[in-house]
């Protein structure tokens, strides 16, 4: 049986046509705004990628950008990957500081004065909520499937003044997996090493944080450093810590406390 086609009581659904449909249906025709569709080098963006191109075939009118937001600690091999294969994808700049200096994950820690966590995720606000402006329309590869979260979100909604469409949100994982090997689609090898997910090394979302911080040391020794300047930033500004060291504040994040291992999304996403 062919996954991607549905079959309902009206009659089967093609769910790749179905897939462009919405695509060209709610592209932005305003003119001096984008149609842009937000790439991270996962499975997800790979499919949605090919689906926009397809789309872009059967409607000359359709133009797009393909731009990555790059968080500052994605994998190597996943930064390879896209500059090997997507090379055709904008990367968006780093936001810069007061002071004319690039914000990563290392020069955010401090300014925020405490780690990321499950409640309080500013590095994605940062980080990878900077694709588009105001009046833009942005493409997510968002899937129901994903979590319980992104079960309740709708096909299209608008967040930070930007029009927001997720063409494959019912899409379940073989589906992805399904269309990847249809077309031939190349993807980063860490699925191959049974990754599930790809995004930021020690995402505090992750039920696989101290695993990912093990295979990067580097990650985890900038984090520390990331941490120990949070709380010289912290006293400074006389408030209180209980942390002595970046290491006593590593103990803490990646501590033994269950998690549970559905992911409630790698980031807060334009409302996800």
């Amino acid at each position: 049986m062919e996954l991607l086609i549905e079959k309902t009581l009206l009659g089967e659904i093609n769910k790749e046509e179905q897939a462009i449909e919405r695509i060209l249906y709610f592209q932005n025709r305003t003119e001096g705004k984008r149609n842009i569709v937000a790439f991270s080098g996962g499975k997800d963006s790979i499919v949605l990628k090919h689906l926009c191109q397809r789309a872009a075939k059967r409607d000359e009118t359709f133009k797009f950008d393909l731009i990555y937001s790059p968080p500052s600690v994605d994998p190597p091999e996943l930064i390879n990957y896209i500059k090997k294969h997507h090379k055709d994808v904008k990367w968006q700049p780093y936001f810069k500081d007061k002071e004319g200096n690039e914000i990563t994950m290392w020069t955010l820690i401090p300014k925020k004065l405490m780690p990321p966590s499950r409640l309080v995720r500013y590095c994605c606000d940062v980080m990878k909520e900077r694709t588009g402006d105001e009046g833009d329309t942005v493409y997510l590869g968002v899937r129901w499937e994903e979590s319980k979260k992104r079960s309740k979100l709708p096909m299209v909604g608008f967040w930070k003044k930007k029009n927001v469409i997720r063409p494959i949100i019912d899409w379940t994982d073989e589906e992805i997996w399904e269309y990847i090997r249809k077309y031939n689609l190349p993807y980063c090898e860490l699925y191959d090493e049974g990754w599930e997910r790809l995004g930021c090394i020690g995402c505090p979302l992750s039920s696989n944080q101290k695993r990912e911080l093990a295979l990067y040391p580097a990650y985890k020794e900038n984090y520390i450093k990331a941490f120990e300047k949070m709380i010289e930033e912290r006293i400074k500004k006389g408030k209180k810590c209980d942390w002595e060291t970046g290491r006593d504040v590593m103990k803490w994040w990646i501590g033994e406390n269950y998690k549970k291992r559905e992911i409630e999304g790698q980031c807060s996403f334009f409302g996800d």
